[in-house]
Formats: structure tokens, C-alpha cells, sequence
């Protein structure tokens, strides 16, 4: 059983990264998933400059699953209009964040 869990759906309708992440799990992550809630393309950072992907609705990256990936945080950007995200993790070990 995870020690640490984070749930949040999150509006996504900027075209930059911001400058705080709008997803802080308050724990290094042992895994996590996105789910692309809507209509719009949504990018993600997990360093608030580079996009490390996308979860475009309409292909198979509408939602992608990390798992054994070690993050705390994550930016959210759109590429126009706007949408949500759906973020769960988890973790067993490490420090809070």
C-alpha cells in the first residue's frame, strides 16, 4: 500500500508553463498518471521550462502512466482553448517534498 497518495483535476488554460507548478505532490513519487479531461491539448513539464509531453485527446497520450518515476511537481500548459487534467500519484518511500 502506498504510504503517500495526491488527486487533484486541474484547469488547464494558460499557453506558458507558470511560474509555480499547478500539481505538488508533497513527496518524490514513486508513479503517477494524467488523464486529458477535454478537448484541448495539454503539455507537460517537470521543470517548468521544457515540455516533456503531451496527452492529446485524440489519439492513445490522452492519458499516460508513469510508473517508477521519481517527480514532485508538474507544470500544465495548453496548446489553445482550454481543458482539465486529472493527476493521481503515489509513493512508499522517500521524504516529503
Amino acid at each position: 500500500m502506498s504510504r503517500y497518495n495526491y488527486f487533484s483535476v486541474i484547469a488547464v488554460n494558460t499557453a506558458a508553463f507558470p511560474i509555480d507548478a499547478q500539481a505538488h505532490f508533497g513527496f518524490v513519487s514513486d508513479g503517477f498518471t494524467f488523464l486529458n479531461r477535454g478537448a484541448g491539448v495539454i503539455e507537460y513539464s517537470f521543470d517548468g521550462v521544457n515540455a516533456h509531453g503531451d496527452l492529446n485527446p485524440a489519439d492513445l497520450s490522452k492519458s499516460v502512466i508513469f510508473s517508477g518515476r521519481v517527480e514532485d511537481r508538474v507544470w500544465f500548459r495548453i496548446t489553445g482553448g482550454a481543458s482539465t487534467v486529472r493527476v493521481e500519484s503515489w509513493g512508499t518511500w522517500g521524504r516529503p517534498s
